[in-house]
């Protein structure tokens, strides 16, 4: 729940005819989200800030003080209920990625799609419900089975229809999962129906004797998830394309700055794929 800014007495004592007042103030982010893109953000995992200052202060009256006096107090003690000490780079996306600051301090999203590059593969972007519907609704249609659960977002890449599931509570589509996961992907065959699925967690997930199996594991640096498939001897290992702090990863989800992804099958690389936002 994110604080509102402003001031609260928490305490109250007459002593010798002195008002001793507890104030609590609080400040917070220079930014307002409107409800439904708060929500959004929430729901698929958004990098956003809460940030707040919250400090408590005696103040002394010698007299019982109105609302208003109470006001000029703090204010004159050198409270502000906005942070003046922000960087709108660090508030919004960690000075990455999809969500924007307006001249007025309010928080847009950007829409740019999510795009997957795969040398010697076409381009594939990945359309999310709420940002793309025109074309994540295209894709849905394509769908040869029932879906209880409506995905985040969609890509098509080859034949194969991609649902990813992401959300705050990281709750499985129970229609395909039973174990959890942050995020998950279900992979649908547009002609067939087959299911295949991947499931992701954070950072690197897999045993030593699997590790050790992976050709040219030693390689990948600043790994940030692990995707492991359900129905195939495959497993995916994502990582920073460098140790930068502009190649900083805060989230697979989000895909905030670009990142690879490296597949194995097998112990055999067969891929690496770098996902990044459509300019």
């Amino acid at each position: 729940m994110t604080k509102q800014a402003g001031w609260k007495i928490v305490n109250s004592e007459l002593n010798e005819g002195a008002y001793l007042l507890t104030i609590e103030m609080t400040s917070v982010d220079p930014c307002s989200y409107n409800e439904e893109l708060h929500e959004q953000l929430h729901n698929e995992l958004i990098a956003h800030t809460h940030r707040t200052e919250t400090s408590s202060d005696l103040f002394t009256f010698d007299h019982n003080p109105t609302t208003a006096e109470v006001e000029q107090a703090v204010t004159e003690r050198g409270f502000n209920p906005v942070l003046q000490d922000v960087d709108r780079g660090i508030i919004v996306m960690y000075g990455h990625g999809n969500l924007d600051v307006d001249e007025n301090n309010n928080v847009t999203r950007k829409t740019n799609a999510i795009k997957t590059i795969t040398e010697g593969e076409d381009d594939v972007l990945e359309y999310n419900f709420n940002l793309h519907n025109t074309e994540f609704m295209n894709l849905y249609s394509m769908l040869p089975i029932s879906v209880d659960r409506m995905p985040t977002s969609m890509s098509l890449k080859g034949d194969w229809l991609h649902l990813y599931y992401v959300n705050a509570e990281h709750a499985p589509p129970e229609q395909f999962f039973t174990d959890s996961f942050f995020l998950y992907s279900v992979r649908i065959h547009k002609d067939t129906g087959e299911i295949k699925r991947k499931g992701y967690d954070k950072g690197m997930t897999l045993d030593e004797e699997t590790v050790d199996s992976l050709q040219g594991f030693d390689t990948l640096e600043n790994i940030v998830a692990t995707g492991t498939y359900l129905d195939e001897p495959r497993v995916t290992i994502y990582h920073m394309k460098s140790s930068d702090k502009e190649d900083y990863v805060n989230n697979v989800a989000t895909v905030e700055v670009p990142y690879y992804g490296t597949t194995f099958e097998n112990g055999v690389i067969v891929r690496v794929r770098e996902y990044l936002r459509n300019i």
